[in-house]
């Protein structure tokens, strides 16, 4: 087993964390030696930490693997699955009203979970399938990740709809088959045609599977939830190492020149598809980036500075200035101008109160 050079970007919540420190006691394992070993903090253990590392991470699986010496690892995590597990993620599934929904929610949150992966949903008419894309590169840790996330799919899809019967048509697992005995325990769980060696980590299901009921749908709390998922997503992007250096990079050249990818990943020493891998595997965009700093920029200097809206287009990248004042009403609903006149009059009026008031 050879771990190769690509290192993984972003965090993994505290609670995916803790859900393989529980299966490694079944191994004789404390959650403080394994921590201790891989120098991972504490805090995971009572969440006063709420993030690990993906590296640390990583090197903390591949340490139990070793110590646990079984090739069921990952797989044996399922019985151990709750919301909780899954953090916010696992709440939003909960208060979902049918299993379509829930599903549609997974990868659009999944990275508040970790980035380790993304999943891929295809509704057909008669069969839905999940893919997952794990970013994993350790050749050991890699097929207990895919073996945790296929058998937690369908432990938790039975669980939040009390249905015991739910079963994939088929799985198919980019790594070889394991041992005979694992495989045996592995067909009594799935109940499907199992696919090994086959490139690719998908489950495909009977399409009314998106149909069946949660067990206590509640959507006012679904609502909250997804207020604070969005928050967390939000400000999980901006921390992410490939993300802060992107949007510094950018507000940088924007002072001085238009901003372009090319040059963004030149400054980063990286290429463009190399910036684009990392940017995604960060659940980001370089365009999204780029829209977020706009926005920001864009309301800052209309206050600040006495440039033309023209100007402000131009360094922010705009070809022309109508596209800039197209997309400033997209994100604020009022125009370039609207906007500096009410925040200019509102910041004289303030002043006026203050002075009214000495």
């Amino acid at each position: 087993m050879n771990k190769n050079n690509n290192y993984l970007t972003g965090t993994v919540s505290s609670a995916f964390v803790r859900l393989f420190l529980r299966t490694a006691q079944d191994y004789g394992i404390a959650p403080t030696d394994a921590l201790n070993a891989c120098s991972v903090n504490h805090g995971v253990i009572d969440n006063r930490l709420a993030r690990v590392d993906a590296n640390d991470f990583e090197a903390m699986m591949r340490w139990l693997i070793t110590r646990a010496g079984d090739d069921s690892f990952g797989f044996n995590s399922a019985r151990y699955v709750a919301p909780g597990a899954f953090g916010l993620v696992g709440y939003l599934i909960m208060n979902c009203q049918s299993g379509g929904e829930a599903l549609r929610l997974v990868p659009k949150y999944e990275a508040l979970i970790g980035n380790l992966g993304t999943t891929e949903l295809s509704e057909g008419k008669n069969i839905v399938s999940i893919r997952w894309n794990c970013y994993c590169r350790d050749d050991l840790v890699r097929p207990h990740l895919i073996d945790e996330y296929l058998a937690t799919t369908v432990e938790y899809s039975r669980w939040v709809t009390g249905r015991d019967d739910i079963a994939p048509i088929r799985i198919y697992f980019e790594h070889k088959a394991p041992s005979a005995e694992t495989l045996e325990r592995y067909q009594r769980y799935f109940r499907c045609e199992l696919i090994f060696d086959s490139g690719v980590n998908v489950m495909e299901f009977d399409a009314s599977l998106m149909d069946l009921s949660i067990r206590h749908p509640d959507p006012t709390l679904l609502k909250t939830l997804q207020e604070q998922a969005e928050k967390q997503h939000q400000e999980l992007q901006r921390c992410d190492p490939v993300v802060i250096q992107v949007r510094s990079t950018l507000q940088a050249m924007m002072e001085r020149t238009i901003p372009r990818r090319e040059r963004v990943a030149s400054q980063l020493g990286m290429s463009e598809r190399t910036l684009q891998r990392r940017l995604l595997e960060a659940d980001s965009s370089y365009q999204q980036i780029l829209d977020d700093l706009r926005l920001e920029l864009s309301q800052d200097w209309l206050i600040s500075k006495d440039w033309s809206v023209s100007d402000i287009a131009l360094r922010l990248g705009f070809t022309e200035p109508r596209s800039f004042q197209r997309r400033f009403k997209t994100w604020t609903g009022i125009s370039p101008g609207e906007f500096r006149r009410r925040e200019l009059s509102n910041a004289l009026e303030e002043t006026n109160r203050q002075v009214r008031s000495a």
